[in-house]
Order: C-alpha cells, then sequence, then structure tokens
C-alpha cells in the first residue's frame, strides 16, 4: 500500500509541476533553465506531498500548549519541570547556582510552545503522553517571585 501511494504522489507531484511550468509562469523563465527548474520544482513537490502524507497519516496524535493554555494562563516557572526550559538569554546556569532564583518566577513568553504527542504507531496507549518539544519561556528579570 505504502509503495502505490509513494508512486501516486510522484505522479501527481510530476504532474503539478509540468503544469505550473506550462502555465504564467512559462513567461518568468528561461527557455533553458525548463528542464533543470522542473526537475528542483518536482522534487519540491514530493517532499511536501510526502511529508504531508507522512503527518496525515500518524498513529499519534500532537497537542501544542501555548503561554494561555498552561497553568490556566498565568503560568510560573519551576526549574525541575519536564515541560519547560527557560530561553537560552535567561540565565539559569547550574554552574552558578542562579537556578533557585527562577523558581516560581511568573513566565512571560512562550518562545516555542509545548508539543505533547499521545499514543503510539501501533495506536495504543491514548491516554499516556511524552514530551516531544518542551515549552521554550521567557522570565520576566522585573517581576518579583510568587510566594
Amino acid at each position: 500500500m505504502r509503495g502505490w501511494t509513494e508512486g501516486w504522489i510522484a505522479k501527481v507531484c510530476e504532474q503539478h509541476a509540468s503544469n505550473f511550468i506550462a502555465g504564467p509562469a512559462r513567461h518568468l523563465l528561461d527557455h533553458d533553465a525548463k528542464a533543470d527548474c522542473a526537475k528542483r520544482l518536482i522534487a519540491i513537490y514530493r517532499d511536501a506531498a510526502t511529508l504531508s502524507y507522512q503527518l496525515w497519516t500518524r498513529r499519534t496524535a500532537m497537542r501544542c500548549f501555548t503561554l494561555q493554555e498552561l497553568e490556566d494562563g498565568r503560568p510560573t516557572f519551576r526549574v525541575n519541570d519536564p515541560y519547560k526550559v527557560p530561553h537560552t538569554l535567561v540565565r539559569c546556569d547550574d554552574d552558578d547556582g542562579h537556578e533557585d532564583e527562577l523558581e516560581h518566577k511568573p513566565i512571560t513568553v512562550i518562545v516555542h510552545p509545548l508539543l505533547l504527542v499521545y499514543g503510539t504507531d501501533e495506536s495504543r496507549d491514548y491516554d499516556q503522553h511524552r514530551v516531544w518539544a518542551q515549552a521554550e519561556v521567557w522570565l520576566d528579570s522585573r517581576t518579583s517571585p510568587v510566594p
């Protein structure tokens, strides 16, 4: 089934790339460069279609958490939190002993959202999750820690 699907993806990508080059874009392309452009365009179409196909046929489910969705929209930072890490510009080196200063600080910005994945590729354990990407957070140094 997979080989059949990938074959159809390749055919459709070639057709779409050919239609694009034969359309209004033909006026923008140099006659000698059309063949090279077609090859590159087919590769781009194929990469995009394959990625889309792989994402839509995964058996896991992904959930994205933003600032408003974390802890009722008022998240605070905890040093040992498996879901959040400070942004690289937030000084939190274990060697300096400053990590305690960040404990319970309000999170003002999420630079990268938390991504959790539920289930397995075998279509099991949808009640369990794992972290695909921790939330990368920014802590406002002007605010005082929450008691």
